[in-house]
């Protein structure tokens, strides 16, 4: 719901998590008269709160050269419910409908331009609607905005006369302006949203967080929740408890406090799960009627502290349980598995192989590529336009799919369950998708898991990596076991198998350049190659790899004799589709000259021309073939300078654009949750031209080393060629706060290395 105002991390994330699961969008806008009246009685009732904290000004003297200070945050949430009778064209039956209405409103100051800018405009979805057979749901967003002056004056924004920034059928977003704002301004806002829920049993998930990237004078959560509702909690990371309380008409009363709470770091290297405070609520409608001990649901009025996190693993053994029933046990869904087995010995035999004479762990492989091929790139006409954007396609690790395709085919698997390393800890889940899957062969323990098609088998994810507190599940015949969550097929949850963790020499970036000045010596020529490794792939790889190319490889590693648009000539059906393929295809290999661009700009934070010779030399997709290797050639403009009859390279600026520790980042007293460990290499070959000499060469070494990484260059030069090789290594993909310093020290070598310089002299 907002933009524009620095990821308002405790007001963003509060309206975010607020509520969610509203499912697809079908709207149906209110009456515009009728919504600006409301508007205007929004306004007027969230103005005239009388709370102390939002009538305070004044900021303490350690918060005077904060960017900005939160004076007031108050959150007030309400629920009720009614019960009715309504027809749904299968006979009568209860007809529960909610309203659920939250108002969160944030008095901030602010004291220079960033927070000015940070706060100009706000973004808000106005009016959306979600319906299905047995539910209609809707929700209305107002706003409010005032400007409070120095001098005490308040200006009033007109909230109603907002810009639509999409004004469709399904949804309608807007945006208000705040104009005149000045550094020492005061911005007093609010947004309240009002939900009809009908028919909604789950639970709500909802945080009050409280940490922001600025410091916060007085926060404040108010809820009042009617009596059919139950609620569990829990506080994370200093969090204080909430306070609980019933009134008179047995409605459940929640309140949270807290003043003065410091800025927390949370841009750079942070695990929100284990590091910032915040609470966690799961609201829902309670139910103690007919099948209410297999829908796990609460007792009207019930109020649970800290549920025990084996009721949300026991939670996600069930939902698999009753997959593995419905997709494996039963004969139909077996069957898809059976085939992709089937494809697999296909395949291995077209390459002149015997998949029965295979290891598990190569049986294992050549599963997990054949159902990649088969299920996510297998050829649709119908979705023509995601198959060519499918490096953007991620998945949730299909867990499930590749443990039953491993089942089919007679090993032993097992999928591995445990909490993501910087999300919740596994004791404190509350929530079955607090956890992560991974399906895993009990032999070797090899992790198996796809969250994009460039993922390879045994490859572990970087969420997922040195995680010690696993769970095992695995399945069987359901008729030889008794009870209703066994009966669909749980037999075992047992302690996992440790993840291990990758080394900085398995995830690296390497790039290889040959450098010349152009001829007329205003810029660098640059013949590039690039070589990904590991977990340092996938971003390139999705930008970079045409699913044609990518589609076509796997086919040739496959056996398959026919090329794609081959093979749709020869389908008598398929035909006629032939060149609407061929021309998406090379729409997309066009649009790759600019996805090259992009990432070299992206990279060398340099503008990038005359770019040719570009292509993937190396798609990376193999586990026996890993790396991703990709090359081209183009003008790198700005890092040339003439001095005279002289000429200075900007040669620091080679190594790209290195990560830059701000200011109010550099005093860190909490862990650092890196994403992986890994490596950065540069071997830069710079021809000198004729005619001059290369100065300043000694001055380019330097070596920073110490426990966390380091930061080394070594530069040498003959007569015709100057050699400099660049690396850098984070060691680890965890270090402890007090080891903060020794990242800045390599880290802050490389920033300063980024200036320097190389004269070439004229002889």
């Amino acid at each position: 719901m907002y933009k524009n105002n620095n990821q308002k991390k405790l007001l963003l994330a509060t309206l975010l998590l607020s509520f969610l699961g509203m499912g697809t969008i079908t709207a149906q806008t209110k009456d515009e008269t009728k919504y600006r009246e409301e508007s205007v009685e929004m306004r007027k009732t969230v103005w005239a709160w009388e709370k102390p904290q939002f009538k305070i000004s004044s900021i303490p003297a350690e918060y005077s050269n904060a960017s900005k200070i939160v004076l007031a945050h108050h959150t007030e949430l309400t629920a009720d419910s009614k019960s009715k009778f309504a027809f749904y064209g299968l006979g009568f039956g209860p007809k529960k409908e909610q309203t659920l209405t939250e108002v969160v409103r944030e008095m901030v100051k602010l004291n220079d331009k960033n927070a000015v800018t940070d706060f100009s405009e706000l973004s808000f979805t106005r009016f959306e609607k979600t319906s299905g057979f047995y539910s209609s749901n809707k929700a209305t967003t107002y706003v409010g905005v005032r400007v409070i002056k120095p001098n005490g004056s308040i200006k009033e924004i007109n909230a109603d006369d907002i810009v639509l920034t999409k004004d469709g059928t399904t949804e309608k977003k807007a945006k208000v302006a705040i104009p005149d704002l000045q550094p020492g301004d005061i911005l007093d806002y609010f947004i309240a949203t009002e939900q009809f829920l009908t028919n909604d049993m789950s639970n709500k998930p909802y945080r009050i967080l409280l940490f922001d990237d600025a410091p916060i004078l007085s926060l404040s959560f108010h809820a009042q929740l009617g009596k059919k509702y139950a609620i569990e909690y829990r506080s994370y990371n200093g969090a204080p408890e909430l306070a609980v309380s019933k009134n008179d008409d047995k409605d459940i009363i929640v309140n949270v406090e807290k003043t003065n709470i410091p800025p927390f770091e949370t841009s750079l290297w942070v695990a929100p799960g284990m590091q910032l405070p915040f609470i966690r609520l799961n609201i829902s409608l309670g139910y103690r009627g007919l099948g209410s001990k297999y829908m796990d649901t609460k007792k009207p009025g019930e109020v649970a502290k800290n549920t025990d996190a084996d009721e949300f693993l026991d939670d996600k053994a069930s939902n698999l349980s009753v997959s593995y029933y419905n997709s494996y046990w039963m004969k139909a869904g077996k069957a898809e598995y059976d085939d992709i087995e089937s494809d697999a010995k296909k395949k291995t035999k077209q390459t002149g192989g015997s998949f029965k004479e295979l290891s598990d762990d190569e049986k294992a492989a050549q599963l997990y590529y054949t159902l990649r091929f088969t299920k996510l790139l297998n050829f649709n006409i119908d979705a023509l336009a995601g198959k060519i954007d499918i490096g953007n396609s991620r998945f949730n690790g299909l867990a499930f799919p590749l443990f039953c395709t491993m089942k089919a085919a007679g090993l032993d698997p097992a999928i591995l369950v445990t909490n993501s390393r910087t999300g919740i800890r596994m004791k404190e889940v509350m929530d079955a998708s607090d956890l992560t899957t991974a399906a895993y062969i009990t032999g070797s323990n090899k992790i198996l898991s796809i969250q994009s098609v460039f993922d390879l088998p045994f490859a572990v994810p970087d969420d997922i990596e040195g995680a010690t507190n696993t769970k095992s599940f695995t399945f069987d015949h359901p008729a030889a076991i008794m009870g209703m969550k066994k009966m669909m097929g749980l037999t075992n949850i047992d302690a996992g198998p440790t993840v291990p963790v990758s080394t900085a020499d398995k995830n690296i970036h390497i790039e290889q350049m040959k450098i010349a000045l152009t001829p007329d010596k205003n810029n660098l020529l640059v013949h590039r190659s690039t070589t990904l490794r590991g977990l340092y792939k996938l971003d390139a790889q999705s930008k970079l790899v045409l699913y044609e190319d990518l589609y076509e490889s796997e086919r040739k590693a496959m056996g398959d004799e026919k090329s794609l648009l081959e093979d749709l000539e020869d389908g008598k059906r398929s035909k006629k589709y032939v060149e609407e393929v061929k021309n998406a295809f090379a729409e997309a290999r066009k649009k790759q000259k600019d996805a090259f661009i992009s990432e070299a700009k992206g990279w060398f934070d340099q503008e990038i021309t005359d770019l040719k010779e570009y292509k993937t030399d190396k798609l990376g997709i193999r586990h026996t073939a890993p790396d991703f290797v990709y090359s081209s050639s183009f003008n790198l403009n700005g890092l040339v300078k003439k001095a005279g009859n002289n000429f200075i390279v900007e040669v620091g600026k080679l190594q790209g654009q290195p990560l830059v520790v701000k200011q109010e980042q550099r005093k860190r007293n909490i862990d650092v949750f890196m994403p992986f460990a890994r490596s950065i290499e540069y071997n830069i070959e710079l021809d000198i031209p004729d005619g001059y000499t290369a100065e300043g060469i000694t001055a380019l070494n330097k070596k920073v080393e110490n426990a966390a990484g380091y930061f080394t260059v070594e530069a040498s030069t003959t007569d015709k060629l100057v050699t400099i090789k660049v690396r850098k290594s984070y060691l680890h993909n965890f270090e402890q706060g007090a080891n903060w310093g020794k990242l800045l020290e390599f880290m802050d070598a490389s920033t300063e290395w980024l200036n320097s310089k190389l004269l070439l002299k004229k002889k």
